[in-house]
């Protein structure tokens, strides 16, 4: 393979995103530890690597396949083509200390045995079959939302990046489609399910996502806010930032595509120091000063802009939303597709009970089929199981969902 600053970016973004899944860690704090690995300050050399640079030096990047292979776990075949892509013409070495051959002098099964209990530490994390409470964070486990996948990638495809409402219930699965907006594109191929679609977006390794939870209280303080936009862009970040500085910096130095989802939105509009001068910047920056590159995504239960004007900020920044997508039950075939992934096979008639009592709705699909295959994991292959669902049913179904 020849040098392609492009494709090492790729097979980093990879790496990265892999440990994340790994290791159950923020994409800053990996990329933070990789940089401290390196003797740097931080992960902001990771990031800049990611946008297509190259490192400079064969110790950078024999210093950072090293790290990657030791917390990834990736065969030869991918450290071939990460060395490949940089430039690094002599591996030999790297080659024989991740993969020594095997040692001679061990008989036959003791040597198997070594090779069970290294393979068994260097598995990552069994995922959870079913996800019941908290939001969806790895790729693997989010089912559905095909035709708003489709929709919504499509308009980030192409110059300017378009921004996108996501309206929905609670729990009907706002914040795990926010999450999997960001980082299914970086998800390598092994950590997702056979035939999952990842090739969204053309370059994906050029894309930043920038998360903000409104329900973080950090997130309310208008500096912190700003300081961590800026970190999360890969961005100079001063020691003191207004929102002037905050425009001047995004304005001058921004020129990867990027998205910025916004998760609780009316939260962050209750905020006090997050004004209406806040939320006309944002539009500013994003429709005037950034040349397209800069897409917003926001998560709420009704309509920004109304939302906004019941806290009395009214803004012509929740006006640029032109595309919105209200979140309803999955499709039947996609529902169906997420009960089938239980580990212990459900019986047809607890298959039509699930879809059936659950609507089609993520919580009440994960809730049930966690509870089906509790009852199976325990030997019960009766329908007692729906006697023990039907009270949290009801009273989820009272507290979020319309039926």
């Amino acid at each position: 393979m020849a040098v392609s600053p492009n494709r090492f970016a790729q097979l980093l973004t990879e790496g990265v995103y892999h440990i994340r899944h790994r290791e159950s860690k923020r994409i800053q704090v990996v990329q933070d530890e990789l940089g401290y690995a390196l003797g740097r300050a931080g992960g902001s050399v990771i990031e800049y690597w990611r946008k297509g640079h190259l490192p400079a030096t064969h110790q950078d990047i024999e210093g950072l396949a090293r790290e990657l292979m030791r917390r990834g776990g990736f065969d030869e075949t991918w450290l071939t083509q990460f060395l490949a892509s940089a430039g690094y013409n002599d591996p030999t070495h790297l080659y024989g200390e991740r993969f020594p051959p095997p040692n001679p002098t061990l008989p036959s099964a003791a040597r198997q045995e070594l090779d069970e209990f290294v393979s068994s530490e260097e598995e990552a994390p069994q995922l959870a079959p079913f996800i019941v409470g908290p939001p969806i964070l790895h790729p693997r486990q989010f089912f559905g939302r095909e035709a708003e996948l489709r929709a919504i990638f499509d308009l980030w495809r192409h110059d300017p990046l378009q921004n996108v409402a996501i309206i929905g219930q609670r729990r009907s699965g706002k914040t795990s489609l926010l999450h999997y907006l960001a980082t299914i594109s970086a998800t390598p191929p092994s950590d997702l399910r056979p035939q999952q679609r990842r090739d969204w977006l053309p370059h994906p390794e050029r894309y930043q996502w920038v998360f903000v939870d409104f329900q973080d209280a950090r997130m309310h303080q208008q500096e912190r806010l700003l300081h961590y936009m800026l970190t999360h862009l890969a961005l100079p970040v001063p020691e003191s930032c207004d929102l002037p500085t905050f425009l001047d910096i995004v304005s001058l130095h921004l020129c990867a595509p990027s998205i910025i989802l916004m998760d609780e939105i009316a939260v962050g509009l209750a905020a006090p120091e997050l004004d209406q001068h806040f939320w006309w910047s944002l539009r500013s920056l994003g429709t005037l000063q950034t040349h397209g590159q800069l897409g917003f995504v926001l998560a709420a239960q009704t309509v920004p802009a109304q939302i906004a004007q019941e806290y009395g900020k009214p803004s012509p920044f929740f006006n640029i939303f032109g595309h919105s997508f209200t979140l309803g039950p999955l499709l039947e075939e996609e529902a169906l597709a997420l009960i089938a992934s239980a580990p212990l096979p459900f019986s047809p008639d607890d298959q039509d009970w699930i879809l059936e009592h659950s609507g089609g709705w993520p919580y009440p699909l994960q809730l049930l089929c966690h509870l089906r295959l509790s009852a199976l994991r325990n030997g019960d292959e009766t329908t007692a199981w729906r006697t023990q669902a039907l009270p949290q049913l009801t009273a989820l179904t009272q507290e979020a969902l319309p039926r």
